[in-house]
């Protein structure tokens, strides 16, 4: 298995380096390069909320995790129970919401030793399909452990992993209630402010907030920070991103938020593509980042601990222990979990 995974690296990562020049040198999986290629434009096609930009972020991500040693590391650390009569068949239900969300949990099913089910976002039912025959060609064997469904109610599974927002998360609950089930629901990201910040550690936090159009669980949505702190800085660095100007979904979005804004004359700091909004919530729309002032990092240490229901990440410099440094919540190990929840101990 982790054979198999690190060749899909090496495919992923030779695949991001001669992809503009669409060149392609190694003999092996040469025959998938112009097919991923045409699948990539599909998919941008197809759902325009998928910049061939953030496919890109996708493919060197998973073309950097997936490497020998780092399986190694991370696989060697539980005692796996492989036999036969123990495999469960899992079927794990997938968001779409940033490309290739689920495939964290693909491999985790897999490297257990378990057979899965998948039933695909129609907003990301492409790119997983397709890797699929790449380590299907390497491993055939595998054919006979990956089945995609449309239908989960024709299904038969023994466990069931289900990810969505916090209302679909009570259907999961009801229609799955006789199924051992790990359900995610809605999170969001936080920064954390404290004054040092280099100039390149706030162009990286506007990665952190605007990657993938700022729809994932990991994407910043809040940002906390002194009371004599200057917000306009934030904007400033912003320019990073401005290529995300060019999906018109977003500016949907954005427009939409600002005319309401406008109209309730609620204040708030923007420039022609992100809005700063003082706000106590944390689940911030597209395009929108609540911000926050704090006095006291050990209040706010406290403040954060008890609404740890609602948060994926935290961004910020000697803050808390299991903080992420700027730039990087888009980048998680394969030992980073959703909602800290370790999927391999649940499945076994």
């Amino acid at each position: 298995m982790i054979k198999t995974f690190n060749e899909l690296g090496s495919f992923l990562r030779e695949f991001k380096k001669f992809y503009a020049n669409d060149k392609y040198i190694s003999k092996n999986f040469k025959i998938f390069f112009t097919p991923f290629k045409k699948e990539l434009k599909k998919i941008t096609i197809k759902n325009s909320w998928f910049r061939i930009e953030d496919l890109l972020i996708t493919i060197d991500h998973w073309g950097m995790i997936l490497k020998k040693e780092k399986l190694e590391n991370w696989i060697n650390k539980y005692s796996l129970n492989e036999k036969k009569n123990n495999l469960k068949k899992v079927l794990v239900i997938m968001p779409g919401n940033i490309p290739m969300v689920g495939f964290h949990d693909f491999l985790c099913v897999l490297f257990s030793g378990h057979n899965i089910i998948i039933k695909l976002s129609q907003e990301d039912n492409l790119l997983i399909p397709f890797l699929c025959k790449i380590i299907i060609f390497k491993k055939p064997i595998l054919k006979y452990r990956i089945k995609f469904t449309k239908n989960i109610f024709y299904e038969r599974f023994d466990y069931v992993i289900a990810s969505g927002n916090n209302n679909t998360a009570r259907y999961f609950e009801f229609f799955f209630r006789k199924n051992p089930i790990l359900i995610r629901k809605r999170r969001i990201s936080i920064a954390v402010l404290q004054n040092n910040e280099k100039e390149k550690e706030l162009i990286n936090l506007i990665k952190d907030i605007l990657t993938y159009s700022g729809r994932g669980c990991r994407n910043v949505g809040k940002i906390f920070i002194p009371y004599d702190y200057n917000i306009h800085f934030i904007l400033k660095k912003s320019f990073v991103s401005e290529y995300i100007t060019k999906n018109y979904k977003y500016k949907d979005n954005y427009k939409y938020n600002l005319s309401i804004y406008t109209m309730n004359k609620i204040p708030i700091i923007k420039n022609n593509f992100l809005i700063l909004k003082e706000e106590k919530n944390y689940y911030s729309p597209i395009s929108v980042v609540y911000y926050e002032f704090y006095k006291d990092l050990n209040k706010l240490r406290e403040i954060i601990k008890k609404n740890n229901q609602y948060i994926q990440c935290i961004v910020s410099n000697n803050f808390l222990q299991k903080e992420i440094n700027f730039g990087k919540t888009q980048y998680p190990k394969l030992e980073d979990f959703s909602d800290g929840i370790d999927t391999i101990k649940f499945l076994n």
